[in-house]
């Protein structure tokens, strides 16, 4: 299994959809203090699934690591992501889990695999892990949470994890 590092709004969007569980795809699942903090600021601004984050981290299922804040030059994104990506770039195969579009082609620049949360639970399809109407509820509850997917990429997601369930 690859190492996963998560930014904080994969987290908040996983734990308001009780689908926390998919990151067992991954083994070590990261994340760093900076990203902590951020999940952290939604339980003070009234978002009480952010407590399942929380026992993930208790459990020992979500490891914190330390990672320099510095800057990187040319790479714009907050200080979460940035954490994120210099830590995943720490070691091949290691994917980077974000949703912001900035951070997603950064770490493409940089080779560094990555998925979003809607292809983190495509991914759980594709394994068996969740079936199809389950997805599109998934993404039906993301995009209710304020998720902004296009479209035309709705549809494309929902027409891959049908192939992904027949196989």
């Amino acid at each position: 299994m690859p190492t996963a590092v998560v930014n904080a709004s994969p987290l908040v969007f996983l734990a308001k959809l009780d689908r926390l569980r998919v990151l067992g795809l991954f083994k070590p699942v990261l994340t760093t203090q900076v990203v902590l903090d951020e999940v952290e600021q939604g339980l003070a601004r009234g978002h009480p699934e952010i407590l399942a984050v929380r026992r993930e981290v208790e459990a020992g299922r979500i490891h914190i690591r330390k990672v320099s804040a510095s800057p990187i030059p040319g790479l714009e994104v907050d200080g979460g992501e940035l954490a994120v990506l210099r830590l995943a770039s720490r070691a091949a195969g290691t994917v980077a889990i974000v949703d912001d579009l900035a951070a997603i082609r950064a770490a493409r620049r940089n080779g560094i695999q990555v998925l979003s949360t809607p292809f983190l639970l495509l991914e759980a399809v594709g394994r068996g892990e969740m079936e199809a109407l389950a997805f599109r509820a998934a993404l039906d509850q993301l995009l209710a949470e304020g998720y902004h997917l296009s479209p035309r990429l709705y549809v494309q997601l929902l027409d891959k994890a049908e192939r992904a369930v027949r196989g």
